[in-house]
């Protein structure tokens, strides 16, 4: 990967978040919390180099129809017939493949762009397991290791 910018001049805004609070909400959303996630992260993301393959517009599309799923999945009985929730189903199911795809897509992406740029070594046996978690797990404590190297 070729970066855009020198390591003493980059600005992060990467946020220390609790663990146990991303757990819950990844929980509480069925998953669509890795979205936001990724969304968040985006600009801090691009600073460090835009040649990382993530593609954000994609985790956009894929969010608001993650939250939509949920929403049908919690409220569709009351409006959908069986037939239109079993149709709804099918189209979830596929859905969940292209999500999960992208989401090990995006975290090895990550992987790399951490390693290069943070001269962390990243496990990726802990990171195909618990991916943004570990992420997250370990900008955190670069943050304290290195209090210095994010804003």
């Amino acid at each position: 990967m070729q970066r855009l910018i020198k390591p003493e001049e980059l600005s992060f805004d990467f946020k220390k978040l609790n663990l146990l609070w991303m757990i819950l909400m990844t929980f509480l959303t069925l998953g669509a919390y890795i979205g936001v996630w990724f969304i968040k992260n985006k600009n801090n993301i691009n600073n460090i180099t835009r040649k990382h393959g993530i593609h954000f517009g994609l985790w956009t599309f894929f969010t608001v129809l993650s939250f939509s799923f949920l929403f049908i999945s919690l409220f569709g009985g009351v409006v959908l017939s069986d037939y239109g929730e079993e149709i709804i189903n099918s189209y979830e199911t596929i859905f969940n493949y292209f999500f999960v795809g992208l989401h090990y897509y995006s975290i090895f992406r990550m992987k790399e762009m951490m390693e290069e740029y943070f001269d962390m070594e990243l496990n990726i046996f802990l990171l195909f397991f618990f991916h943004i978690f570990y992420i997250q797990y370990k900008i955190n404590q670069n943050q304290q290791t290195h209090s210095n190297s994010f804003a």
